[in-house]
């Protein structure tokens, strides 16, 4: 047989298969399944609802993630918030595949994703250790008929390895002044035999505590395409950085700039940039360590130094 209906498949005995497909009805009955009362209406896919918490299996990325658990109230070990859902519509949801990196529809979910991070935090989500995608629906529930995305945030450990943090509260507020996660002092390594000024690893620190460095704000490159060579690149987030770390600091962006201070920049990646996120953290980087913040702290906590 192939198939539950392959025995109703022959139409040349009309008569006799429907006779012999279809089950005698019991006395009284008419045959009619509905018998007065409406059809039941069809499955719907359900999107999710914000906001809401989920744990994670073994500490995964939310971009790792094909089939969300249930969630979690936010007072419980979790490693992903819910932010917000939004809804594709128009040409954007008439297509056969989910948008694709770098496409208007993407970049237009993902400014709304970071509107909505921020309103939630209390300050631009990228001052702070954390990390936000657009979560879209698995190519078979956008076949279904899905056309939500996800804006989802995770809390790091660090800054340069993106590690996810379990919390057990919300994220809301959690970048205002005084917040756990914002991007301050940092303690910074270097590899063992390294070049002069090649950083293994930037940690988060206590401003109060002896300290390498300390974030000065955020540089926004200019639109356009993601840059391909990487020294010119480096070049291009280094200026600039500078004026923002100045003005962080107090101190001119002049000519001796660099006889007071180094830089450290972290720029977001590829991927980031073709969402529309060009920013690039910038950190003001003494010559010694210090034990406070360098917060408008000007030029006497930063001389120049000709060593």
């Amino acid at each position: 047989m192939r198939g539950a209906l392959a025995v109703c498949a022959v139409l040349g005995a009309l008569a006799l298969l429907l006779s012999a497909c279809t089950p005698a009805r019991p006395p009284g009955t008419d045959g009619d399944l509905v018998d007065g009362w409406s059809m039941l209406p069809g499955a719907a896919l359900v999107p999710p609802v914000a906001p809401a918490c989920y744990r994670l299996p073994g500490g995964a990325s939310s971009a790792d993630v094909t089939k969300w658990p249930e969630p979690v109230p936010c007072t419980e070990p979790h490693l992903v918030e819910l932010v917000s859902v939004g809804q594709f519509s128009g040409a954007d949801a008439d297509r056969a595949t989910p948008p694709g990196t770098g496409s208007p529809a993407l970049r237009a979910a993902f400014a709304k994703c970071s509107a909505d991070a921020t309103a939630l935090l209390g300050a631009d989500w990228r001052i702070g250790r954390l990390s936000l995608s657009v979560d879209l629906p698995t190519p078979i529930l956008w076949d279904a008929g899905a056309r939500w995305y996800r804006c989802d945030l995770q809390a790091l450990e660090d800054l340069d390895r993106f590690t996810p943090m379990t919390r057990t509260t919300t994220l809301k507020d959690a970048l205002k002044p005084g917040g756990d996660l914002l991007a301050g002092c940092v303690t910074v390594t270097q590899p063992a035999g390294g070049r002069a000024g090649e950083i293994d690893r930037v940690l988060p620190a206590s401003c109060t505590t002896r300290h390498d460095a300390e974030f000065a704000g955020l540089f926004e490159a200019p639109d356009g395409p993601y840059p391909a060579d990487a020294a010119a690149r480096r070049e291009a987030n280094l200026a600039g950085c500078r004026p923002t770390v100045a003005a962080f600091v107090n101190i001119p962006n002049d000519a001796n700039f660099r006889a007071r201070t180094g830089l450290i920049t972290m720029p977001f990646d590829k991927g980031a940039w073709e969402l529309g996120n060009r920013a690039v953290r910038c950190f003001a980087w003494p010559p010694k360590p210090v034990t406070t913040s360098l917060k408008g702290a000007g030029t006497s906590a930063l001389p120049i130094t000709t060593a």
